[in-house]
């Protein structure tokens, strides 16, 4: 059932997710280091660097220092390099969000399907929104370390715990976002560029302001999309 779902058997899925994981990791968490990283992932030094230069074709010591050029070589840099993106800290607020519920769809595919994903997951829970409605999108994976066509992403909608089609429909799947303590990137502009936000955060911002990310989904919750494709979004980067 599970490689059915995934199109991987489970041990090579988590071995992957272990090693995608803890590359993003050498990227975000510059304080510590190789070693560390890899041990919390059960590898010894050595065969870390081993299992991960087979995976991603570099050294995890060359990863490092590469990060930033690996993310601007990205379909989704859209030509775009970090330096041109507006330093984080003029449009992040620290802000203590509340928990909240949503009917969420899990996917996997390319990130640049996410229109049309969005467009048939409102059309089939339009009669679940109201006024009060929010959409949220939690994007998992970092195309630019695990393959663009196999990232994983939740598209949310919010929902009241009492409603009554959640008990009257249980294959409606449901769960809660934890609330805290949050960096919120209040994102005004075009969706080209997205990504290079992401990666300003997590190559400089980070590392810069000394802030730490717990194990929290990144959340992207939509404020206001226009028709000719302006986005206002709230990116909400959990904190320890």
């Amino acid at each position: 059932m599970f490689k059915e779902d995934t199109d991987e058997a489970l041990y090579q899925f988590i071995k992957r997710v272990r090693l995608e994981r803890s590359a993003w990791r050498l990227k975000v968490e510059k304080e510590k280091s190789i070693t560390e990283i890899g041990e919390e992932y059960g590898y010894s030094s050595s065969n870390f660097a081993t299992a991960f230069k087979k995976h991603l074709n570099v050294s995890p010591a060359d990863f490092r220092k590469q990060s930033e050029e690996l993310v601007e070589e990205s379909s989704f840099s859209n030509g775009i390099s970090i330096d041109e993106i507006e330093k984080s800290e003029k449009n992040i607020t620290i802000e203590n969000l509340e928990s909240f519920l949503v009917i969420y769809e899990r996917k996997k595919g390319n990130y640049h399907k996410l229109p049309e994903e969005w467009c048939r997951f409102i059309e089939k829970y339009e009669h679940l929104a109201t006024k009060d409605t929010t959409y949220i999108e939690c994007t998992i994976d970092d195309p630019s370390i695990t393959d663009e066509d196999n990232c994983m992403y939740e598209l949310c909608q919010t929902i009241e715990p009492d409603h009554l089609e959640l008990k009257a429909n249980p294959d409606i799947l449901t769960h809660y976002f934890e609330g805290g303590k949050y960096a919120v990137y209040h994102f005004k502009g075009y969706p080209q560029f997205l990504f290079m936000v992401y990666q300003e955060i997590f190559c400089r911002w980070l590392s810069k302001t000394k802030n730490q990310l717990d194990e929290r989904p990144i959340l992207d919750i939509y404020r206001n999309v226009g028709d000719d494709g302006y986005m206002e979004i709230d990116i909400c980067f959990p904190l320890k």
